[in-house]
This record gives structure tokens, sequence and C-alpha cells, in this order.
């Protein structure tokens, strides 16, 4: 099903067997005027077809549609970032699966309408989103290292001190405006160094990153960030 386009939205598509969730769901992101519900699939095989018809920003899928990320995400050749919701918890291993996706935000079943919305805008606006909820779910997949993807660890010897500053505030959840705001730079500029880690480490998304390298950073990534905060 298409729906009206808003211009300069973030455009949104709504993957969830159930047609009464897809109108609830449709109902509170429609609130927000920066966002734009351009579409709405029951199952994986309508999903695909939108995401080809309407180039969305970011497709919403229900927990049971997770695992389809994976098909969604080789669907287009700019795929819109994966927001899985309904979630109660999940098996580090699924979990793992999903980060190494195009999963950009996980948010819990019980979560407000309010944070629907901010998980929808954080991850257009390059950051990754749990539901406080879910972090426990998020730190058993990193201590079991099953959501450390094939990360060559070799990267974080190849950082500049600026770079291995980002990646600490990074690990510790920060926004890009944030960690800007804490080092005294432009977003522009944060935005940059973390492009530049990316490149680095082979991992294409901030939540691979944080995986990979642990919810704390470093020792590296601590000792800049004491230098560049001091």
């Amino acid at each position: 099903m298409l729906l009206s386009i808003k211009e300069d939205a973030i455009d949104v598509i709504i993957c969830d067997e159930n047609p009464h969730a897809r109108f609830g769901l449709k109902t509170i992101l429609s609130r927000d005027p920066g966002i734009s519900v351009v579409a709405e699939a029951a199952d994986e095989r309508e999903a695909l077809r939108r995401i080809a018809e309407c180039r969305a920003d970011v497709v919403l899928l229900e927990a049971g549609l997770a695992e389809t990320i994976q098909d969604l995400a080789k669907s287009a050749p700019a795929p819109p970032y994966g927001l899985v919701y309904g979630i109660e918890c999940m098996a580090p291993e699924k979990l793992a699966a999903l980060v190494r996706g195009n999963v950009r935000a996980i948010v819990h079943r019980d979560a407000r309408h309010d944070e629907l919305v901010r998980a929808v805008r954080a991850v257009t606006s390059g950051d990754g989103f749990a539901s406080q909820e879910l972090t426990g779910c998020l730190l058993q997949a990193v201590r079991a290292g099953v959501a450390r993807p094939g990360v060559d660890h070799r990267f974080k010897d190849r950082l500049t001190d600026r770079e291995n500053g980002v990646l600490g505030l990074l690990c510790q959840g920060l926004s890009n405006k944030a960690i800007a705001a804490a080092l005294s730079v432009s977003e522009k500029t944060v935005k940059f160094h973390v492009s530049n880690v990316l490149a680095k480490s082979g991992v294409s998304t901030r939540t691979q990153l944080i995986a990979a390298v642990g919810p704390f950073g470093t020792p590296a990534q601590r000792a800049a960030l004491h230098r560049f905060s001091a």
C-alpha cells in the first residue's frame, strides 16, 4: 500500500503482518511533521516491492520479521536503514545477525510513542538507537563475542589520536552532536572522523563498530579522550 509523501521528510515503510499494528504505527509517526509513512507491507515480498518503488530512508520491521533484514539490505543500491520494534529480548546470536545487517535501531515492545519517533530520527542522522530495556541484550552479545563482525582489530593501531578520541565517545553511546560538543569541534568534523574510523575498521555501521570494540572502548581511546578533554 503506497501512501502520500511529505516534502523533505524522513520516508518510512512499515512492515508488519498485523494491519491494526500498521495503522497504529502510521498514526504515531504521522503526527511528526518531519516523518512521512510512504508505504506499508504485510510481509517480506511486499516490503521488497515497496523498497524498490519508494526509496525510503527507514523500514520498520516487526520483531518476527527481523531476520528478513539481510534480504532487504540487498534489495537496492541504497537500501533503507532497518529499525526493528516490538522486541522483548533476543538471543545474542540473533541480535548479532541484525547488527551485522542494516539494522540501526532496536525498540522494545513497551516503548513509548516518542521513543519510536526518536529512534527513526536517530538512524537517519547517523546514530544508532536501542531502548534502555534492551541494553542488557546488547551487552550479552558483546560479551559473548558473537556481535563482533569480521574486523581486523589491527585497525586500532592505525587510528589517529583524534579518531581514537571520537571512537572512545562513540563507544559511550554519544551522538555526533554530543561528541562535537565534548571535543569542541563541529558536527561535520565528527562525521568526517567517524567515516574514517569505519573505513579503517572494515565495518559499515556505528553499531557494528561499537560491538567490535566494546562498550567502553580500548585504553588507547580512553587515553586520547582524556588528552582532548583535559
